[in-house]
C-alpha cells in the first residue's frame, strides 16, 4: 500500500509540474501575442506620423521654408533642431548667428531661418515672428556677421554666413 501511495504522490507532483510548465508557457504565448499586437500598433501609428510628415515637408518645400539638404531625411538640420531644441532657452540673435553658421556656404531666406528657430524651440514673442528674423538679420548683416544678396520678390533678401572672426560686441546678443 505504501508504495501505491508514493506512486501516486510522485505522479501528482509530475502532474503539478507539468500542469504548472503548461500554463508558464500559455500565460508567455499570451503575453507575447499582447507584445505582437502592441508593436504592430506602434508600426501603425509610426507609418501614420511618417507620411504626415512627408505631407507637412512638402508643403514646407513648396512654400519655400525648408532648406534642401544633400543627406538623408534623419539628419536633416530640421530634424536635428527639432530633437535638441537649442534655441529653447536663447536670445533671437543667437538663434540667428548659429542658423547661419550651422549652414555656412548656403544662403538662407528670413523664412528658412524663421522656420529653424521655430522647430528649434525659440519661442517667437512678437506678432510678426518674420518680421523680427528680418530685422535680426539685416543687423546682423550690418554688423558684418554674414552677407545679404538684395532681392526682391516673395523669398526676399538670402543671408550668407561671413566665415572669419566677428568681434562678439559687434552684435548685441
Amino acid at each position: 500500500m505504501q508504495t501505491t501511495v508514493e506512486k501516486h504522490l510522485t505522479c501528482t507532483n509530475k502532474y503539478r509540474t507539468l500542469s504548472l510548465v503548461n500554463r508558464t508557457i500559455r500565460q508567455m504565448d499570451a503575453t507575447a501575442k499582447k507584445l505582437v499586437e502592441k508593436m504592430r500598433e506602434i508600426q501603425k501609428q509610426m507609418g501614420s506620423l511618417q507620411r504626415q510628415s512627408y505631407a507637412l515637408e512638402s508643403t514646407l518645400d513648396a512654400i519655400g521654408m525648408r532648406i534642401e539638404d544633400d543627406v538623408p531625411w534623419e539628419e536633416s538640420w530640421d530634424i536635428k533642431y527639432a530633437k535638441e531644441s537649442p534655441f529653447a532657452n536663447t536670445t533671437l540673435v543667437a538663434a540667428c548667428k548659429k542658423i547661419l553658421s550651422d549652414h555656412a556656404g548656403k544662403e538662407l531666406t528670413k523664412s528658412q531661418v524663421e522656420y529653424l528657430a521655430a522647430i528649434g524651440g525659440y519661442r517667437f514673442d512678437a506678432e510678426d515672428s518674420k518680421n523680427s528674423v528680418d530685422v535680426t538679420l539685416r543687423r546682423l548683416a550690418e554688423n558684418g556677421f554674414c552677407e545679404v544678396g538684395r532681392q526682391r520678390g516673395p523669398e526676399g533678401n538670402k543671408y550668407l554666413y561671413r566665415a572669419g572672426e566677428v568681434p562678439k560686441d559687434s552684435v548685441a546678443e
